[in-house]
């Protein structure tokens, strides 16, 4: 079985019905509040670069970062094709090595950080992240929520037939282990009436908001707030993504 994202890539955006634009201005909206006035983003697990170009389309340098040469190679296509000044970089948020370059703010959107499946993957990649902004800098992340994982992915299985593909996602959440395996099957059409099968699988861990903050005051951050996605209020408790914001502790 593949690696997440291997063949979702090609697929990805079809699959996807997020409002980027909103996505974009909501984040800035949150450096707004915080009294920054961002020129320069580091995005991590920017996937396929969608929010990146909404980014890079109000004036903003972005860098992309993305662990999966296949997201990172749509996203290069993406900016080429609209003509967005982005730069992308393949690497693992945990071992993040960008010398010499600090950001004013670190995004990671779409439930980047639940791909952290281990405390120790989350302290590695919140140390690495903070090495990299400057000080008093934000870092803007979202993660799948209780109720997203446990209930909405839980042990379910999805299926959708689309014009040049079809798909079986399965999922199984493992209680002990606050873990979600979510294993997809891809039919990708061909010549003749023919289907190719392939498959991935995806982890996602369930990190609780008291938990973030301790990895990220470890790592040297101040947690701002926990939201409910696109607000500023705390998450309800039905809310499916939870936003956190943190600053990069004065020295």
């Amino acid at each position: 079985m593949s690696a997440a994202y291997t063949h979702l890539a090609q697929f990805y955006d079809a699959l996807m019905d997020e409002d980027y634009d909103g996505w974009a201005e909501y984040l800035l909206s949150l450096a707004v509040r915080q009294g920054l006035q961002p020129r320069r983003i580091l995005e991590l697990g920017c996937g396929t670069g969608s929010i990146t170009a909404a980014l890079a389309e109000r004036g903003l340098e972005v860098l992309g970062v993305d662990i999966s040469p296949a997201m990172i190679s749509h996203a290069r296509e993406k900016a080429a094709r609209y003509g967005y000044p982005v730069e992308f970089a393949v690497q693992d948020i945990r071992e993040l090595n960008l010398p010499g370059q600090r950001w004013e703010i670190a995004v990671a959107a779409c439930d980047t950080l639940n791909y952290l499946v281990t405390a120790e993957d989350f302290r590695r990649a919140a140390a690495a992240v903070c090495r990299h902004l400057e000080e008093g800098g934000l870092f803007l992340f979202d993660l799948n929520s209780e109720i997203k994982l446990r209930e909405v992915y839980g042990s379910n299985s999805y299926a959708d037939l689309q014009e040049d593909f079809a798909y079986f996602w399965d999922n199984h959440f493992d209680d002990q282990e606050q873990v979600c395996t979510m294993d997809l099957t891809f039919f990708i059409s061909g010549p003749g009436g023919t289907y190719r099968r392939v498959r991935e699988r995806h982890v996602q861990k369930l990190w609780l908001p008291n938990q973030v903050e301790s990895f990220l005051a470890e790592a040297g951050f101040e947690m701002l707030g926990c939201y409910g996605f696109l607000t500023t209020d705390p998450p309800t408790k039905d809310a499916q993504r939870w936003q956190f914001a943190a600053r990069k502790a004065l020295r």
